[in-house]
């Protein structure tokens, strides 16, 4: 019988492959390299027309730990979800996963579903997203005081940065923090170089594409696991 690896939050990066198309829910099945945990992005597969019962067929092969995340438009997911269906969803979809991701400004939404995925033992990566704005720094020490008002495995931060200086704003929040438990990632046109720049400088995460990309600029975790060797084991 297959063991499923625990996940090893305390790693000093965590590689996540994400999986956003019907056929890529295949790779669930086959164990995969270099992957700590595979998020499985819910509101593209429903958006394709994967109902929570195929997904759950896919899920009882897995051969990875699997993040579920259900984003909504205005975190740049992929479908307008009504917020009881996607509570409903989740609580649906907790029992077959093992780990969630949910958004700090959306909990009292989700409130649920984060005590449902505790009351579980399922891990909890909490999220702030900015997709149509630049984060000051002012901006991100308050969310990141609002995230830690919260005890989960981690916390992640992703924001548009179109320029270094952009970028240099994540840099230096994660500078001041190198002991928190804390994945930070750029958004645009700086979001490829800050998959290698950021976990080289102690982003606890770093995503890459299974299947196809979720968001433009976003590498293959083959590809970072390719840069960043060092982090891999």
């Amino acid at each position: 019988m297959f063991m499923l690896k625990r996940i090893k939050w305390s790693k000093p990066c965590l590689f996540i492959g994400t999986l956003i198309t019907p056929e890529g829910l295949r790779l669930l099945a086959q164990p995969q390299p270099n992957t700590d945990l595979i998020e499985v992005r819910y509101d593209a597969l429903y958006h394709a027309g994967v109902t929570a019962e195929q997904l759950i067929a896919h899920l009882a092969k897995r051969k990875n730990r699997v993040l579920l995340t259900l984003r909504t438009t205005r975190e740049g997911g992929m479908h307008p979800w009504k917020s009881t269906e996607r509570v409903n969803l989740f609580m649906q979809l907790i029992p077959h996963v093992d780990a969630i991701d949910l958004e700090v400004q959306n909990l009292d939404l989700v409130g649920d579903v984060l005590q449902a995925a505790r009351n579980q033992k399922k891990g909890v990566i909490l999220s702030a997203h900015s997709v149509t704005r630049k984060i000051t720094y002012g901006r991100a020490l308050r969310w990141l005081e609002n995230l830690r008002e919260y005890r989960v495995q981690a916390y992640k931060i992703a924001s548009l940065a179109r320029t270094r200086d952009d970028l240099g704003v994540l840099v230096r929040l994660l500078l001041d923090h190198p002991k928190l438990r804390l994945g930070l990632m750029a958004l645009g046109p700086q979001a490829e170089i800050s998959r290698i720049v950021l976990p080289s400088l102690g982003s606890k995460m770093v995503y890459g594409y299974l299947d196809a990309p979720a968001a433009k600029g976003q590498p293959s975790l083959k590809e970072l696991s390719a840069h960043l060797p060092w982090l891999v084991n």
